[in-house]
């Protein structure tokens, strides 16, 4: 079939649905249930149908980093996968198929950290909490907190609730300035860093089995072949959250393409696709959760991370950092010279924005570009300690 120019998506859609009766073009349903049913593209939604096989395509979806809502998109567009949270799996059928297509969120590490630290202080019930009480495994007919933060939270995770609540008091510089490499209590902070959900793994940790040169043989020419980088990060140019959501779009745009449909079956799906249901947007807004804090909570707002911290959490993550300057192409665009990149990686690490069109691609670019841009000052030891960084950014 063919297969749609992401380029001119748009354009090639809006041509693709002619004067033909839309009854007359056939799209399967279900195919991941074996059946082999064809339906029009009203059909399509009525019947609940779903393009692709769910283990074909899987999401790596990275905590606080834009994956619930690039979960939904995926979802509200009827595409099927299988998804990994709160933490990845290299499975054999990522390494030996059918899983072929992956899709992986990626947020500045600095960022993705302190916002984990702010939604965790959220989540979990401080001293004299109003909201309901939630315990996992044991709690029924109660909304997980996750999605309903103001009303319900988790009283069961003793040790890390006593680390952000009372030994950090909710201020996550105090963590992320004693992850300085000369300060005494780094080895221990470290330690804490493993207590706090969704900032307990590294972004290398996402990526080991394609960066770790152990584990890259075994993926074998039937496992994953495609590596689909989700990228979200403000930019002065345009809003993070509306490319967010178009960076999923046009991923469902090519999971649709992978999967046979041509650009008439494409345009008519699109064509019908129903609005949002108050209930499927209310369902969305919780699904893309932010750590906005309550007035139930002990929490009035979350404390801002001061440049000390910012320096400190950029160095810890230096390998992150590495990680995404491998993912740009050398040589194709102006490099930071803050870190160097990571070495005997698998191919797939260099592809990550190489799925779609050029506009995506150089969208893609950008958001990584703009992340090491951000913390360049602080990854680059030539200029010595954090503390002397922010000395000299303090006297100038």
């Amino acid at each position: 079939p063919a297969q749609i120019d992401f380029q001119q998506h748009e354009q090639q859609v809006q041509d693709a649905v002619d004067s033909k009766s839309d009854i007359l073009v056939l799209i399967p349903c279900n195919a991941d249930k074996g059946l082999s049913t064809l339906v029009n593209a009203s059909q399509f939604w009525e019947k609940g149908c779903k393009i692709g096989k769910r283990k074909s395509v899987r999401f790596f979806h990275i905590g606080k980093g834009g994956g619930g809502t690039v979960e939904f998109i995926l979802g509200d567009y009827r595409v099927s996968f299988h998804r990994n949270h709160p933490g990845p799996n290299f499975d054999s059928k990522l390494l030996e198929g059918p899983t072929t297509t992956l899709l992986i969120n990626i947020r500045d590490p600095v960022d993705r950290f302190v916002s984990a630290f702010n939604w965790r202080s959220l989540l979990l019930c401080g001293h004299h909490d109003k909201r309901k009480k939630f315990f996992k495994g044991k709690t029924i007919n109660l909304t997980h907190p996750y999605l309903q933060p103001t009303e319900v939270c988790y009283d069961d995770q003793d040790e890390e609730k006593q680390l952000l609540h009372d030994e950090l008091k909710y201020d996550s510089n105090l963590l992320a300035e004693a992850l300085c490499e000369d300060s005494p209590g780094h080895d221990s902070a470290s330690t804490k860093v493993k207590l706090i959900h969704h900032a307990n793994l590294a972004l290398t940790d996402w990526f080991d089995f394609v960066i770790n040169p152990k584990n890259q043989s075994i993926i074998t020419p039937d496992g994953v072949q495609t590596l689909m980088a989700i990228t979200t990060e403000p930019r002065v140019e345009s809003n993070s959250e509306s490319r967010l959501d178009w960076h999923t779009q046009q991923a469902v745009l090519k999971i649709y393409a992978d999967n046979g449909l041509n650009n008439e079956q494409i345009g008519l799906i699109l064509k019908h696709k129903p609005q949002l249901s108050e209930d499927k947007k209310s369902k969305a807004e919780k699904k893309t959760h932010s750590s906005t804090t309550s007035s139930v909570t002990n929490i009035v707002n979350p404390i801002p991370l001061r440049k000390l911290g910012e320096c400190c959490l950029a160095r810890y993550f230096r390998d992150d950092y590495r990680l995404i300057k491998t993912m740009l192409p050398e040589g194709e665009v102006d490099t930071i010279a803050s870190v160097s990149r990571l070495e005997d990686v698998n191919p797939l690490v260099n592809s990550v924005c190489n799925w779609g069109s050029d506009e995506l691609r150089m969208s893609c670019i950008a958001d990584l570009e703009s992340m090491l841009r951000r913390r360049a000052l602080f990854l680059e030891e030539s200029h010595g300690s954090c503390q002397k960084v922010v000395a000299n950014l303090n006297d100038s």
